[in-house]
């Protein structure tokens, strides 16, 4: 690829501060709407299940743990709302609720000090932990690698930081800097998880999928690219030194049926 090669790169990815593109996923009638509500608990259930298998938009609030189920129950069952005017009661974003808003992190791996080790990262721009955060509740949320959210009828799915793209052009750079090296690391957990996290969607009422393209030459309707083209989690992970595998990975299995996501994939196409 293009761009000069830089030591401890991580500590030039940049806040997003244009508006990016996003991953929209839509319950767009009443059927699917209470089908959706009447299987929550499940939904949660093998959502979480896949944010820790890729590491990806990992819960706040919830521990993968052998009591998974009772604690879905005790967080749903628990008054505070999160944005009370969502539709009926589903509370999914309970799951990353801190204070007074959302808090993301992901698990990425970052190049500081010339090593390559996973964090996992609420703040990409100042490369803070979800562990500084616990010691500093202070520290300013922003800069997420990645951020979710469920409103009313629709998931929405964005970045607020270019920690996931090849090429690094922003106000902390001078030209472009080669972020290759933790992107082939980082990107390609992205792409799997969004892949299985549509199908997961369809498989619990999930009438549509939008993807709103802004322009970004390192986003596409399946993910983000690298080498131009879309690079799945599965498709490196043999090809990995053992220290760079996230090794849930290979821990976590989850079923998911991808029949409901094709047979709207087949409709979309006619």
């Amino acid at each position: 690829m293009n761009g000069s090669q830089i030591n401890n790169v991580s500590k030039y990815w940049k806040e997003i501060d244009y508006d990016v593109s996003s991953y929209i996923i839509v319950w767009n009638n009443k059927e699917s709407r209470f089908f959706l509500e009447n299987n929550t608990k499940e939904f949660i259930f093998s959502y979480i299940l896949l944010s820790y298998k890729y590491g990806i938009l990992l819960p706040n609030n919830i521990q993968l743990n052998d009591n998974l189920t009772e604690d879905i129950s005790d967080l749903l069952e628990n008054e505070k709302t999160i944005f009370s005017d969502n539709w009926i009661n589903f509370s999914f974003n309970k799951l990353y609720s801190y204070t007074n808003g959302l808090l993301y992190q992901s698990i990425l791996f970052v190049n500081e000090n010339n090593e390559l080790k996973p964090e996992k990262i609420v703040n990409a721009d100042l490369l803070m932990t979800y562990e500084d955060f616990l010691n500093d509740s202070n520290i300013n949320v922003y800069g997420e690698p990645i951020k979710i959210l469920f409103f009313r009828n629709y998931f929405t799915i964005t970045f607020g930081n270019d920690a996931f793209f090849e090429k690094l052009n922003n106000k902390k750079t001078t030209g472009i800097i080669d972020n290759s090296e933790t992107a082939y690391l980082n990107t390609p957990r992205f792409n799997s998880f969004l892949r299985d996290f549509i199908i997961l969607c369809f498989e619990y009422g999930a009438t549509d999928f939008n993807f709103e393209w802004l322009g970004d030459e390192n986003i596409s309707e399946k993910g983000i690219l690298f080498g131009n083209e879309i690079v799945y989690y599965e498709d490196i992970y043999d090809l990995l030194q053992e220290e760079h595998k996230y090794k849930p990975f290979e821990e976590i299995q989850i079923e998911l049926d991808d029949t409901n996501y094709k047979k709207w994939l087949v409709t979309k196409e006619k």
